[in-house]
């Protein structure tokens, strides 16, 4: 049964939208994560490849960062989020620079003690969310993701870098100095479908939803009810459906369908703001109207 009680906590969310750091449960001061993010925003308020972070606490041990750095600009700006256990912290995608992957870091360090396993989710294997993995891959992250990202990053050798720099019409130095010093490699562990990780009697529910890509994963946090969507759901835009055609968008469909059988809080897209279980429908919406425009399509899926 989805939960319905989501009203006032997404208030909350839109009225703190426009603050370097704010809590849904309670005051701010009493976290030191949120305490860390407004001295690492100033530290870095010059800093190219990091954007406006914003660092939104959902639940006692449950974060969402949005607003990090996009070479789209600051309307399409990369969300990412951390959840810590009593020994683990994990981290859900990496940012698009390798600014924005330290930021999460640092934002996580206040509560890291160096005993804690450290775990690196990552939703898909596109450019803003995994440019950043270096930072934790340097700290000894366990990296885990689809077994089709492993596929596309594993030979990369700085030819994804390069691509976007290329595209965005940047020099070597400009690409340097706004994505870092970007290293992607296959991730420590790869999963099929469906895939539970159980931390200290804690668990995320990583699912499979392929259709913006065939990597995309969702990650559940029945805890706290909270949907990391990755590029799966987008708010205040329409869904990237620009890697797939029909047959992607049909099975894309098929999964967000599935994710509303789930009781949801919040969902943090990854892109745009903080959302409700409504989001699911939007989304599912646009692809079905995507498909009715389309000739020689039906909506069957």
């Amino acid at each position: 049964m989805v939960s319905r009680g989501y009203s006032s906590a997404f208030s909350a969310a839109l009225a703190c939208a426009g603050l370097t750091f704010c809590s849904l449960n309670g005051p701010a001061a009493e976290d030191v994560v949120l305490a860390r993010a407004d001295s690492l925003r100033q530290a870095g308020s010059e800093q190219p490849g990091l954007g406006n972070p914003v660092v939104q606490r959902l639940a006692e041990n449950v974060y969402a960062i949005t607003d990090l750095y996009h070479s789209a600009g600051a309307r399409a700006g990369v969300n990412a989020g951390i959840v810590f256990t009593r020994n683990s912290v994990v981290f859900i995608d990496a940012g698009m620079t390798v600014a924005s992957g330290q930021f999460l870091w640092d934002l996580a360090s206040a509560r890291i003690h160096g005993h804690e396993q450290v775990f690196l989710i990552l939703t898909h294997h596109h450019a803003d969310h995994v440019f950043g993995m270096r930072v934790f891959e340097d700290r000894r992250a366990r990296v885990i993701a689809h077994h089709w990202l492993a596929t596309e990053l594993k030979d990369d050798r700085g030819f994804y870098k390069s691509f976007i720099t290329r595209m965005m019409g940047w020099t070597s130095q400009q690409g340097d100095e706004i994505l870092g010093d970007v290293v992607l490699s296959a991730p420590d562990q790869t999963i099929e479908g469906d895939y539970v990780l159980d931390l200290d009697g804690d668990e995320l529910h990583l699912l499979y939803t392929p259709g913006h890509e065939r990597d995309e994963l969702v990650v559940y946090h029945p805890s706290s009810k909270t949907i990391f969507a990755g590029d799966a759901l987008y708010e205040g835009m329409p869904p990237n459906t620009q890697f797939g055609g029909p047959a992607e968008w049909k099975s894309w469909i098929q999964h967000l369908e599935r994710l509303k059988s789930l009781e949801i809080r919040t969902i943090v897209p990854g892109h745009g703001m903080l959302s409700s279980e409504s989001l699911i429908d939007e989304n599912i919406s646009y692809l079905k109207g995507l498909l009715t425009a389309t000739p020689g399509t039906t909506l069957q899926c």
